[in-house]
């Protein structure tokens, strides 16, 4: 086909493509069809079946890349094959995958591919805002549907910005999609304003991107859950660092808290401003870390406090744009966002910790994990403060006591809002701080339930610390697993890789147990806790429910102790989870409370609402022991669908 022939002659005014047909008046032709003056133009005529495959080949193309799908690839690697095999069948230089995180409200470029060396060290990482200000590439997100258009038809400085770096002229979009939620987007570049095969790349692509999306979610769970182990090995290793070297040297106690904070959560600046209640300067401490360069610098200096006033009167935990708040900025605190958490010590010192992300948002498992470390720091700053001031044993009855504060709130604080359901829980340690856990978590989206309880081996602080990380592990697990058994397992995990080399091994059991709101499913599983009970209003009868399973943390592998049974669970039933430490609670007589007594306290008060039903079994409870000395947790929980 010579060159020519690639072209056809169209009246404008019309669009009616054709040899040319018409009348010459006065020198100027005019259309046949619309009696207008004719305008001629070459356009190209798009070259169909370049690249289309054909049925036959559409499968071999799927076929080649089994292999990629199915494989255990990490994130960087995924993104690497499969852009490196677009580019190959559409001999395209410049392909682009996004990530969507709907969670942090942005779009980011997570890996660029082109043989053009110097455009992938340029481009890096871009992040957008979900923002429908950014055009057309967040609408194409939003809409769910694959585009093309031209960067000169784009408002947004990005496209200006984008095209001048890397030559592009126009985009084919095509969003990833997950159960039609879309997880991220590929992107083609064009170096021409008309292209002629972006429909060809389209159709090749929409092989492959169903599949894709698939592996790319399994990378980015699994490199969430990376995090997550991360977070929970640093919450872990901190704890004991903090507690065991800095006691006596507050300077160095600070500067290690805020380097592990920085590290947990990915911060570029870490800080905390320290104000005594009774003096007129605040002590500022800070370490910047150079995420690129790995350089790590550290800065302290005192400030009149009335400069400060603003920031020192936060009360609750909040994230914020940095530059929005002028003291920040005094402070050399900037970036994409900034997380404060105020914290008030035993002796009136308020602590206010300052996080900054240089470019991204702070994600909830980030959140939750920072939580839970400042908890651990505000424990080795009383401790601190303890080690200097009191004697040994004014130093351990203040330790307990703050510990016991901390553990009370890591405890449900209110019950969930689940419509259908009443809640209660109750907990008495026995020595001050308890190692027993009992929870309600309710998913973000409300659509499924967790209850669990739990019980630590050993009593104090030591299990107290092992109570609050597998709450924080629990709390990260559920927004990513739906199965209670492997989330058990998870924890299972964590435990025994921790302490099984410990002077004294942490062991744990736990019933966890998940109702799909949207379904009515019940799932229930088991790690060596014993039993439950379900009563049936409908047959006014009790039922004793064994979940078996084995503790966790004795075994590094427990998959044949697995255990999932379903629950019916009907308007008015009402379940009860107990710990031993009430079944097994004696009196002057060495005689236990027992489970006879138990489920007959819990049928004569079945018809109240469930905090009153277990605080009526703690009172026969109470009236049972005496005055005899409590020597184990009591920790019950209730439940009852309305």
């Amino acid at each position: 086909m010579n060159e020519e022939s690639d072209f056809e002659r169209i009246c404008l005014l019309c669009a009616e493509p054709r040899v040319p047909s018409g009348l010459t008046q006065k020198g100027r032709f005019f259309c046949q069809t619309c009696q207008r003056e004719w305008i001629l133009e070459k356009r190209k005529i798009p070259r169909v079946g370049k690249n289309v495959l054909n049925s036959e080949e559409k499968t071999e193309f799927l076929l080649e890349n089994l292999s990629l799908f199915n494989s255990s690839l990490g994130l960087e690697d995924l993104m690497f094959r499969f852009s490196e095999l677009i580019a190959d069948r559409l001999k395209k230089d410049k392909i682009a995958i996004f990530i969507t995180n709907l969670e942090l409200g942005e779009i980011k470029l997570a890996h660029y591919y082109s043989k053009q060396k110097y455009l992938q060290r340029a481009i890096k990482r871009f992040t957008l805002d979900y923002d429908l200000s950014y055009g057309i590439l967040v609408e194409a997100m939003a809409n769910r549907e694959p585009c093309f258009y031209k960067f000169s038809d784009q408002t947004h400085p990005f496209y200006s910005f984008y095209s001048k770096l890397t030559g592009t002229k126009s985009q084919l979009v095509l969003p990833i999609l997950y159960a039609n939620i879309a997880v991220g987007m590929i992107t083609i570049d064009y170096e021409e304003e008309d292209p002629t095969e972006y429909i060809e790349d389209e159709e090749i692509l929409k092989i492959v991107v169903g599949q894709f999306a698939v592996s790319l979610r399994n990378s980015l769970l699994f490199s969430k859950s990376k995090n997550q182990s991360k977070h929970f090995r640093s919450l872990h290793t901190a704890a004991l660092t903090l507690s065991q070297l800095y006691l006596n040297n507050h300077n160095e106690m600070i500067r290690m808290i805020l380097l592990t904070l920085s590290g947990i959560v990915d911060s570029s600046i870490s800080c905390l401003i320290e104000y005594p209640i009774d003096s007129a300067k605040a002590k500022v401490f800070k370490v910047y870390r150079d995420l690129d360069n790995y350089e790590l610098k550290t800065h302290t200096e005192s400030i009149e406090s009335k400069e400060l006033t603003s920031i020192l009167q936060t009360k609750e935990i909040m994230t914020t744009d940095p530059s929005k708040i002028p003291i920040l900025k005094t402070l050399g605190i900037i970036g994409k966002e900034s997380m404060i958490v105020p914290v008030k010590l035993e002796n009136g010192t308020i602590c206010i910790f300052i996080l900054a992300k240089q470019d991204s948002r702070f994600p909830n498992e980030e959140i939750e994990a920072l939580n839970a470390f400042v908890s651990l720091a505000r424990i080795t700053m009383e401790n601190s403060n303890l080690y200097q001031n009191l004697s040994n044993k004014e130093r351990l009855e203040k330790e307990i006591e703050i510990a016991k504060e901390i553990q009370s709130n890591l405890l449900p604080r209110n019950t969930p809002e689940a419509e259908g359901f009443s809640f209660g829980g109750f907990m008495v340690p026995a020595r001050g701080i308890g190692g027993d856990y009992y929870d309600f978590i309710l998913s973000p989206n409300r659509n499924e339930l967790f209850v669990c309880i739990g019980d630590v081996s050993g009593k104090g602080v030591a299990a107290g610390l092992v109570m609050a990380t597998v709450r924080t592990i629990l709390h990260s697990l559920v927004r990513v697993k739906d199965s209670p058994w492997e989330i058990l397992n998870d924890i299972n995990n964590y435990l025994y890789s921790s302490y099984k080399e410990a002077i004294t091994p942490r062991f744990m059991s736990m019933i966890l147990i998940r109702w799909n709101l949207v379904t009515d499913e019940v799932d229930v599983s088991g790690a060596g806790h014993g039993n439950f009970y379900h009563y049936q209003v409908n047959q006014k009868s009790l039922q004793s429910i064994e979940t078996g399973g084995v503790i966790l943390g004795i075994s590094p592998d427990i998959s044949k102790f697995k255990n999932e049974s379903k629950l019916q669970f009907h308007a008015g039933d009402t379940i009860l989870l107990f710990t031993d430490g009430v079944t097994e609670a004696l009196n002057a007589s060495e005689k236990q409370y027992g489970e006879p007594s138990l489920e007959k306290s819990f049928l004569s008060n079945i018809e109240l609402e469930p905090k009153k039903i277990l605080e009526n079994i703690y009172l026969d409870l109470k009236e049972f022991v005496k005055e005899q000395e409590q020597h184990d947790d009591i920790t019950m929980v209730a439940v009852r669908k309305i």
